[in-house]
This record gives structure tokens, C-alpha cells and sequence, in this order.
């Protein structure tokens, strides 16, 4: 399961709870995509999956494809993941599979934030 919420016209806060299906996940990107086709410049994105569980290697590249795609509109991106050694892995590969100084990952909603420079908005 996952939630998306746009905190101003190009600012995201992703969350994801659970398992990641290659379904829920190509319907997460087709989401986002459409959320983002208007802008250009400035994207910056929040992904919390410190209640995520492992996810399937087909979701990990359609992730991968997304940021791939949303990187010449991306300003920053923070990943929270807190305590979840695999899924913490999993991210490292994607990392470095798609890799940008424009993301980062962290391990607090207040380091996220800090990190894409948007601590003055709150997020519940």
C-alpha cells in the first residue's frame, strides 16, 4: 500500500506501508507521473518506506525507471529507511544502479526534510 501526498506544487511526500507488488507498484509510477508531468524544475520528493517490507525485484526497477526518468526535474530526493537491514540493501542497489547526488538515504522525517530543504512544512 502506498500514499501520496503533494505538499505544494512540486513538493511530494511518499509513503509506502507493506509489501510493494509489481501491480501496485507500475500503478504508484503511473500516479506520480501524472502528478508530476507539469513540472519542470524543482521536484522534490520525500520517500518513506520505513514501514515497508521487502520488496519484489521487478518493483525495484520500475522505481528505478521512475527516478531515472525524474532526474533532470529533480532537485532532491530523501529516502527514509529506519531499522530494516534488507530493505536497506535494496536501496543501496538501487542506488547505485540510478545513481545522483540529488538523493540521499536517511533515517528520520526531520533529517528527509532537512535534506530537501523544506523543514517548515509539516507533514503527519
Amino acid at each position: 500500500m502506498y500514499r501520496i501526498e503533494k505538499l505544494n506544487k512540486s513538493h511530494f511526500y511518499l509513503k509506502a506501508i507493506g509489501d510493494f507488488p509489481p501491480p501496485l507498484a507500475k500503478k504508484f509510477v503511473a500516479e506520480f507521473k501524472k502528478l508530476t508531468l507539469s513540472i519542470k524544475e524543482d521536484l522534490r520528493v520525500i520517500v518513506d518506506i520505513s514501514d515497508a517490507i521487502l520488496l519484489n525485484i521487478n518493483s525495484i526497477e520500475l522505481i528505478l525507471d521512475l527516478l531515472k526518468d525524474n532526474n533532470q526535474k529533480l532537485y532532491k530526493s530523501a529516502f527514509i529507511i529506519s531499522n530494516n537491514p534488507p530493505l536497506s540493501q535494496e536501496f543501496k542497489y538501487l542506488f547505485e544502479k540510478a545513481q545522483s547526488e540529488k538523493r540521499k538515504l536517511v533515517h528520520s522525517l526531520e533529517e528527509a526534510k532537512q535534506w530537501i530543504e523544506i523543514e517548515n512544512i509539516n507533514i503527519k
